[in-house]
């Protein structure tokens, strides 16, 4: 139980990395069979990767396996829309790499033998992930018995096999990438001229003074751009101006939310409820459980974890009164005092599991006996806990559990060490098998309290949801163009929202809940057309299409301005270099220059060719490197840099040692560690990916 425990609680880092498991394929398989041209390959295809092409069977598979581990992984037995949408991306990238990846690996045989796989597991090479996963919770020592074990018993644990199976799966996947990018990183040389040109470049700091030359003093009318200069950048910069698809809409939401009057009786309900609710015969736990909004938290807790609002009530009542109804967090509720208990904070405990057999279940229960009586006689319950507990985790450690808080265990563990006496043995059922349990011992009691509460949260009723159905439904009638949607927004003062560049797998509109039913009709629709009325969440939404963009280049219109501002800003820069270098030529001081620029001139200190940037200038390679290179009391030439153009004056140069062997060793991490980061993307922006996700989700 705790080996796997810690691979749940360790495992989450390793979510991005999965292997297939299909529950999607029974759907199609009735329709598939039928023959009918509408379920053709192409129709059905969910990706094409470098010609490979992805069915939507296989895909959900991958998803569905990720959905399947993130559920155990995190004990919830359901997930959220985001959480799965979230996990369809993971598979998404997971699917392109494991295709591009494994193209690569084959065109050069590279493989993770059987034996390399047993060295990571259980070898001298242990990767990483399994030392985390199987090593010894009180010394952090990786536990080689562990995992030998683990490997025995998982073919008659599913979940276990489950794990290891993923986890397998990872390490195998990290080592191919591993071997891979290390082919590729003994492939980069740095190059002798490279280093001695970096030594040179770090060998000096200088002090300097610098003017900048504005573009905003060079007037627009001073400079032109011409038609065909615009037309000569866009056709020689086609790459920059490359768009995906997207569409533009605008909506208008109309609110479910609850009137005053669906307030009121919610209220009303949870009155009526407070007589029987007070009924000292009324267990308060199964009446909260069948009547609740609330789930029923059975834990003790002190006065100072209660809401200002019931603290009082909690700490001067007596049990089985009622406080109530009052609301908090949109929900009208009714709080019981149940119970005042003397209960410590803490308990130290250890335990000896013994499993169910489904084949004999009364097997754990009748050795659970054996091994009480034999404790009972005097038996050492840490030498029993090694040789029969089934918790491993625990075992290698008589059972010891060390200190835990109450709520940490499951609830029948709980109780019985919380409510039992320092030093007794007891005997407890849960659902990971037969416990006993020592408790070795106790913290101080102090005074708790367990309540039990009872809430409604105010929701809108049938009749408010028709009203505003009937309203959105009215209001789409009226204005069924997209003139008569703005002209009735105008008159009627509403407020209309916009969806801007949204692309075909986009999930997120504004504030929208779950608008992918709103993204698709966008990219089903014409320019111009209104939407049906969507129900998203509590909303009812209506939109008009105002823009298409289609895959392509952007036509030359529409990034016109764009270009033409780029040029004028280059032909600006030009005029400036030209101007402030005629000063420099005519003698005039650095102070003078700037005066006649009205400028100013400002001063920078101890910089190298490796400062990104330089206080008065912002992020300037060239001004860096023009006062790095620059001779010691000189005025530079003028040139142009990121924000205006440049002139430089070196009031001082200093000499520093540059140890070259360091420099060599700095470039060829730096080298390594693009291979790192730039491999996989580079890879991928060299891929043919056809993404048909849009006509599925």
């Amino acid at each position: 139980m705790a080996t796997l425990e810690r691979i749940r609680s360790k495992g989450g880092v390793l979510v991005a990395v999965m292997i297939g498991f299909a529950l999607f394929a029974f759907i199609m398989t009735d329709l598939l069979s039928s023959g009918s041209s509408i379920f053709q390959r192409s129709q059905m295809e969910v990706a094409e990767i470098n010609g490979e092409s992805v069915s939507i069977q296989d895909f959900q598979a991958r998803v569905s396996e990720m959905e399947e581990y993130t559920r155990l992984n995190s004990g919830e037995s359901s997930l959220d829309a985001e959480m799965v949408n979230r996990l369809r991306e993971q598979a998404w990238n997971q699917l392109i790499n494991e295709v591009i990846m494994g193209e690569k690996y084959d065109e050069i045989g590279l493989e993770v033998t059987p034996a390399e796989l047993l060295d990571m597991v259980t070898g001298s090479n242990v990767h990483p992930t399994i030392r985390r996963l199987f090593s010894n919770p009180q010394t952090g020592a990786f536990d080689k018995e562990q995992v030998i074990n683990f490997l025995r018993s998982k073919q008659y644990d599913p979940t276990a096999n489950f794990y290891w199976t993923f986890v397998e799966q990872q390490i195998i996947n990290e080592r191919l990438f591993t071997k891979y990018s290390s082919l590729l990183e003994k492939g980069m040389l740095v190059t002798n001229q490279w280093v001695n040109s970096e030594v040179n470049a770090r060998n000096a700091k200088v002090d300097f003074n610098f003017v900048v030359g504005r573009l905003t003093s060079v007037a627009d009318e001073d400079v032109a751009v011409s038609d065909g200069e615009i037309e000569n950048y866009y056709n020689n910069n086609q790459s920059e101006f490359e768009q995906a698809p997207s569409r533009d809409i605008e909506y208008l939401t109309f609110d479910v939310e609850p009137t005053e009057e669906d307030q009121e009786q919610t209220r009303q309900r949870v009155l009526e409820m407070k007589d029987d609710f007070s009924d000292p015969d009324i267990d308060a736990a199964q009446f909260v459980r069948i009547n609740s909004d609330i789930p029923f938290n059975g834990r003790y807790l002190k006065p100072e974890a209660f809401s200002d609002e019931i603290r009082d009530f909690v700490t001067s009542s007596e049990e089985n009164e009622v406080y109530g109804p009052y609301f908090e967090d949109n929900t009208y509720k009714l709080t019981r005092l149940v119970d005042v208990a003397q209960i410590p904070d803490s308990v130290r405990a250890r335990h000896i599991l013994l499993r169910q057999n489904p084949q004999n279940p009364n097997e754990a229960n009748q050795m659970a006996d054996s091994l009480m009586n034999l404790l009972n006689n005097g038996a050492n319950f840490a030498d029993l806990a090694r040789q029969y507990s089934e918790d491993q985790g625990s075992a290698i450690n008589g059972g010891d559990l060390g200190w835990f808080r109450q709520g940490m265990m499951v609830k029948p563990f709980d109780d019985a060490c919380f409510f039992g006496d320092e030093g007794d043995i007891v005997k407890v059922d849960t659902q990971f098998g037969t416990h006993i349990i020592h408790i070795q011992d106790k913290g101080v009691p102090t005074t708790k309290y367990q309540t039990a509460t009872l809430g409604r949260e105010v929701t809108y009723s049938s009749q408010t949801y028709q009203n505003v159905y009937s309203e959105a439904t009215k209001f789409a009638a009226l204005n069924n163009t997209a003139e008569k949607f703005n002209e009735a927004v105008e008159e009627q003062n509403l407020t209309k929202r916009y969806g801007r560049n949204l692309n075909k797998n986009d999930r997120q509109v504004g504030a929208l809940e779950s608008p992918r039913q709103l993204v698709k009709w966008a990219f089903e629709a014409e320019q111009g057309d209104m939407s049906p009325i969507f129900e998203l969440g509590d909303q009812f939404v209506i939109a008009v299409l105002t823009e298409i963009t289609e895959e392509g280049t952007m036509p030359l219109q529409e990034v016109r301005s764009r270009i033409e501002r780029q040029l004028l800003n280059d032909k600006k820069k030009e005029v400036m270099v030209e101007r402030m270098q005629k000063e420099k030529e005519s003698g005039k001081s650095l102070q003078e220059i700037a005066d006649g620029l009205e400028s100013e001139v400002q001063s920078a200190s101890g910089i190298d060719f490796s400062a990104f940037q330089v206080t008065g200038a912002g992020v300037e390679p060239a001004l860096v490197s023009l006062a790095v290179f620059s001779p010691v009391n000189e005025i530079s030439d003028a040139v142009a840099g990121n924000n205006g153009v440049y002139l430089v004056e070196v009031t001082a140069k200093e000499e520093a040692e540059v140890d070259a062997e360091q420099v060599e060793q700095q470039l060829a991490r730096t080298l390594n560690s693009k291979v790192s980061y730039q491999l996989l993307q580079s890879i991928r922006e060299e891929a043919e990916i056809e993404d048909n996700r849009a006509n599925f989700y």
